[in-house]
């Protein structure tokens, strides 16, 4: 009788700062970058991938042995942290063979079944591993294979962590949590009727937006900054500002991290307000 193959665990990145994540988790799979190699089932032996690799400028000492890892040793039924960095996307199951796959970014990919994912990627912080285990996550690989006892603090923490956007791959047509001020101004425009706002103006110079705000049964204008994070009002020098006579009524932020925030200063947090209606 044939022996069961045990179960490996990997942790492979969706790109640097998981910029293809949201591809490949609606893709359902993971894919790693190499391209120019094409499809490595075309290669009699590892040995032609070693020297086709060798040929391609890469632009830096990059060897194949992570490739060669994705190609060859993961296999079906294999799990997979996705992550990069600090940052957990999603943790799921390999269900079919490796594809050199052209329709998306990174060719080099395997079918994953995503069993839980974050809209608002994880920080490992929050997880509260051991140190060993933490640094090892943030380590900057693109495969790297976990311990089966690591795998196993990893699961469990992540099934067990409180996070409202656990589970969640879309918000209004939003596939991911705010990264950018940007994308702060695209959210809060889907929130605004909740919020019992209305965008008046929205611009380049001070201040990012004029906001009507319902009080009562009044409309009243407010002046309004967007930022990621709250703080970044004051790592932007707005503060300075204020002190030479600019006003701002209010803060529209994904998450408010400003400790010392100017008393007149309103903070909208939209990760706390997007919280209370999902």
């Amino acid at each position: 009788m044939k022996q069961r193959r045990k179960v490996r665990y990997w942790k492979i990145a969706p790109g640097s700062g998981g910029f293809v994540w949201i591809e490949q988790r609606d893709h359902r799979c993971i894919a790693i970058g190499w391209g120019e190699t094409g499809d490595l089932d075309k290669y009699k032996t590892e040995e032609s991938i070693r020297r086709r690799f060798s040929q391609i400028d890469w632009s830096s000492r990059t060897r194949p042995t992570q490739l060669l890892k994705f190609h060859k040793d993961i296999q079906v039924g294999d799990k997979i942290l996705a992550n990069s960095g600090r940052q957990i996307y999603g943790i799921g199951t390999v269900v079919g063979n490796y594809k050199f796959d052209e329709d998306i970014y990174y060719e080099h990919s395997r079918p994953v079944r995503w069993e839980l994912t974050f809209w608002e990627p994880l920080d490992v912080e929050e997880l509260k591993l051991p140190e060993v285990l933490t640094a090892k996550i943030r380590l900057n690989r693109t495969v790297l294979e976990l311990e089966p006892k690591e795998w196993e603090l990893i699961d469990k923490a992540l099934y067990h962590v409180e996070n409202p956007f656990k589970g969640m791959n879309n918000f209004e047509g939003i596939c991911r949590a705010p990264q950018t001020e940007q994308e702060t101004i695209i959210l809060f425009g889907k929130l605004s009727q909740h919020l019992k706002m209305r965008i008046e103006y929205v611009g380049k110079p001070f201040p990012d937006a004029y906001i009507r705000v319902k009080e009562g049964k009044k409309w009243r204008t407010k002046a309004a900054e967007f930022e990621l994070n709250s703080s970044e009002f004051e790592s932007h020098g707005h503060v300075k500002k204020m002190e030479k006579g600019k006003e701002w009524d209010m803060i529209i932020c994904w998450k408010h991290d400003w400790e010392n925030k100017l008393k007149n200063l309103e903070i909208i947090e939209l990760r706390k307000e997007l919280e209370e209606i999902i």
